[in-house]
């Protein structure tokens, strides 16, 4: 009763009280679209520690997960956040464009890890992101592990976190894109990592794949300026004669 007269109270004023949802809208956006788009498994390129897995099983998606990190640290606490879940495989490699071995340097956040160096300008927008350590980490191709991730009838979420190696996890997928129904990805404004792809070689690069942008979502902004440094893409195949139309609303 008195829980009523509080919010009767607050609307006379010209206040609504309402619950807040725990849940993002571009998290719930691209559960939707996992749906719409008849998602069987998620691939995670640079889980970290699996917060954008745990956020898609907060929001409802029940389908396979496989999750790809390279750091060691990261790796440990993403195996521990996966291993109540039956349906959520963890390998720990790096994924490029070709298979070997190779440096990681990490980051003092670890999110911020990367193959490549970091620019000043990251360092800067992002205290606590610099890098504090280096270690020595396997490289593999996606298309190199497929089968081992994937049925023949699949259909595939791709989500990039790979902080500025992008192009490079996309040249060694050449094969697996073709059971892509969407691909969810970092998009660079101003050089974060060195020798990384801008913005417009991502969208190049997709828009040759036959993907077309659905969807952004700022990431990383710069608190001294309000720049926009990054957003996440949301790309659905064109032309997907499988696929209903999708709406992206919530």
């Amino acid at each position: 009763m008195l829980r009523g007269s509080v919010r009767a109270g607050f609307r006379r004023a010209g206040f609504d009280i309402t619950r807040r949802d725990p849940i993002a809208p571009s998290t719930r956006r691209r559960v939707h679209l996992a749906r719409e788009r008849d998602i069987t498994v998620v691939l995670e390129v640079g889980s970290n520690e699996g917060g954008f897995a745990q956020r898609l099983r907060r929001a409802g998606y029940r389908g396979r997960i496989v999750s790809f990190e390279p750091q060691s640290e990261a790796f440990a606490k993403l195996e521990s956040a996966s291993a109540a879940d039956p349906s959520w495989e963890c390998i720990r490699t790096a994924l490029g464009s070709q298979a070997g071995t190779a440096t990681l340097n990490v980051a003092g956040n670890s999110m911020s890890s990367s193959l490549l160096g970091m620019t000043p300008r990251h360092a800067t927008a992002a205290p606590g992101s610099g890098f504090v350590a280096t270690e020595s980490c396997a490289v593999a191709t996606l298309d190199s592990l497929r089968d081992e991730v994937l049925r023949a009838d699949d259909r595939v979420y791709l989500k990039l976190d790979v902080q500025g190696f992008e192009i490079e996890v996309l040249r060694g997928a050449a094969a697996t894109l073709d059971q892509v129904a969407v691909v969810d990805i970092e998009l660079s404004l101003v050089p974060l990592y060195d020798h990384s792809p801008r913005i417009d070689d991502v969208l190049g690069y997709l828009d040759e794949r036959r993907f077309g942008l659905a969807a952004l979502d700022p990431v990383f902004v710069e608190k001294a300026t309000g720049a926009i440094l990054q957003l996440n893409g949301l790309f659905t195949r064109v032309g997907d004669a499988d696929s209903r139309p999708h709406r992206l609303g919530g």
